[in-house]
């Protein structure tokens, strides 16, 4: 992982975000995030987590060096909650990893909700109310086909516009300019000052033609797009060092075409 990220920064990646699965999961990820934080070049090291195992990890990743964590966060109804985390999850051990989080010394966590029209859109007023104010910003994603991993349809996806329009009734907005073209989460700020949200509109209003983001899967494989079916082997380059693994990338992204939400 080292090796990649250093090839990656040869060719002017600054932005590395650790996710899954559940990256939480992995033995000793202080220590990788520590030497990744190290790489010269990487400027924004975040995490995204479900946060059920944050509360015992949260200090020792701000030690190593995390600067920024995303924190999935689907409904705040402990039996609803349940029931989206496949029966297991609790979703007090996410509020404690949050408030770690804070305790760590955090800036603003970007807090996460996929929305599912009939399964937790109820969950959108009570969110917003519960994170206002907080510094945390919280961001509705439009619920996305993955593939053959979650019997996506299309009956199940609440368009973000309405959704800032049920916030905006309770909660006067207004918009907010992107931070950087290619920004995914269109931004509105709370009239009354009381922090901001974000839209991700990747089903109704596809954003790929701006896309500057790559991932490579837990067996070093390269997705140039977020929902391609297959990805690329980077081991056989990985094996030769930075460099050459610098030039493999730089390659597959010259001849990437992949515009799956399109």
């Amino acid at each position: 992982i080292e090796t990649l990220v250093r090839a990656a920064a040869r060719l002017g990646v600054r932005k590395l975000r650790l996710t899954g699965g559940e990256p939480l999961l992995r033995k000793r990820l202080p220590e990788l995030v520590a030497r990744l934080a190290q790489v010269p070049g990487i400027e924004d090291l975040a995490l995204t987590t479900n946060g059920s195992l944050l509360a015992a990890q949260a200090a020792a990743l701000r030690e190593a060096g995390l600067r920024r964590l995303t924190v999935s966060l689907d409904a705040l109804d402990p039996d609803l909650f349940r029931a989206l985390s496949g029966g297991r999850g609790r979703v007090r051990d996410v509020l404690a990893g949050i408030a770690a989080a804070e305790a760590a010394g955090f800036g603003p966590l970007k807090i996460n909700c996929v929305v599912q029209r009939g399964v937790n859109e109820g969950e959108i007023l009570p969110l917003v109310e519960r994170f206002r104010g907080t510094g945390h910003v919280l961001r509705f994603i439009e619920y996305m086909d993955v593939g053959t991993c979650n019997g996506w349809n299309r009956d199940g996806v609440v368009p973000s516009a309405e959704l800032r329009d049920r916030i905006h009734a309770r909660w006067p907005l207004r918009p907010l300019d992107a931070n950087y073209r290619g920004e995914v989460a269109e931004r509105h700020a709370f009239v009354d000052g009381g922090g901001e949200i974000g839209l991700v509109s990747s089903v109704t209003a596809p954003f790929c033609g701006d896309c500057h983001r790559a991932r490579v899967s837990a067996e070093g494989r390269l997705y140039t797009c977020l929902f391609s079916g297959e990805g690329i082997d980077l081991r056989p380059a990985l094996e030769a060092g930075d460099a050459a693994l610098a030039e493999r990338l730089a390659d597959l992204w010259r001849a990437r075409a992949d515009r799956y939400s399109e």
